[in-house]
């Protein structure tokens, strides 16, 4: 294993708080067969110097030819020299065994694999519950390598927790053809390639959890730029289908805006008595209980627990398969 080279893509912009922490655990790893592309987006404080202090000659720093993640990403392609790719957040932590953890998979699996397994968040305050929902269904769809049925809920790998072939990662051109969310958009063209997502059953990735993360205070990361990417994803999958509406809440209303504004129809569900028969956005509101059988649904409600089982139970009873015919978003 010591023989394979992993290239690890790193940008960076003013993350001087924890990015010796962050470069540290690279070093750290038990696979020490590794190079760092670290890709400075105009940084204006001490993070340059920190990483150039550490004169290791497996990393390598550069400026980005662009400005922003995805352009710092599109910058580092081109100095990738290893077997196999993974990617770095400035702001986290490796545990020791991640590189080897991740190469042990794919060099079990063929071509075609992209390789992720478990993550954990940590921060120096409390964890709130949305983010500790969020790791937990992340593990959870990684235990069950369930990554393709729950794709238009939420992005389904972490952004720095995959690790792939260099040949897999060439073969779709790498960072250069995605948009924003970057992330996310890159799992769905490694669907489009009929790529494997296998997770190791390991923890993989420390995910550190702070006030000016850039999933926090980018426009490009909130949830419109999500939703406007997954559905145009979903729109190209279901064309010609007839798509209805389950929930009438604020993700509702924003996927009914969407909808409107691609001139796509469709058929708008409520479950509040109160509501049916009233209009949003001009959409009159039907009784979820006369819901088709033969179309698509897009479910914009996620009810926690008792409630969600309902829904899903009542969904399935009009013949509908969750991942299939069926899409939490």
């Amino acid at each position: 294993m010591e023989t394979i080279k992993v290239s690890i893509v790193l940008p960076f912009k003013n993350a001087a708080l924890y990015f010796k922490e962050c470069i540290e655990s690279i070093r750290a790893q038990s696979h020490v067969d590794w190079e760092l592309i670290a890709i400075d987006d105009h940084s204006t404080d001490q993070s340059r110097a920190i990483v150039e202090g550490f004169q290791d000659p497996r990393i390598v720093v550069h400026a980005n030819e662009g400005e922003g993640i995805l352009p710092a990403l599109q910058s580092a392609q081109q100095y990738i020299n290893g077997d196999v790719v993974t990617r770095m957040d400035a702001d986290d932590s490796m545990p020791p065994h991640k590189l080897a953890s991740l190469l042990a998979l794919l060099e079990s699996e063929p071509n075609g694999t992209v390789a992720t397994g478990r993550v954990k968040y940590f921060s120096d305050s409390a964890i709130t519950e949305g983010y500790q929902e969020y790791e937990n269904w992340l593990n959870k769809t990684a235990s069950e390598n369930s990554f393709y049925n729950q794709i238009y809920r939420e992005c389904v790998v972490a952004s720095p927790n995959w690790m792939m072939r260099r040949a897999d990662f060439e073969a779709m051109e790498g960072f250069r053809q995605l948009q924003y969310p970057e992330d996310y958009d890159m799992v769905f063209h490694w669907r489009r390639k009929g790529f494997l997502i296998k997770s190791c059953g390991e923890c993989t990735h420390l995910w550190r959890e702070h006030s000016e993360r850039t999933s926090r205070n980018s426009d490009v990361y909130q949830q419109e730029s999500f939703f406007r990417l997954k559905l145009a994803y979903f729109l190209e999958e279901f064309q010609g289908r007839e798509l209805y509406l389950i929930g009438t809440e604020q993700k509702g209303v924003l996927l009914a805006k969407m909808l409107q504004q691609e001139n796509i129809s469709f058929r708008w569900f409520a479950q509040d008595p109160q509501l049916i028969g009233k209009k949003k956005r001009e959409v009159e509101l039907e009784n979820i209980n006369s819901l088709p059988q033969n179309g698509i649904c897009i479910l914009s409600i996620y009810p926690k627990n008792k409630a969600r089982e309902e829904l899903v139970e009542f969904i399935h009873s009009r013949r509908y398969v969750i991942g299939e015919t069926a899409h939490f978003f």
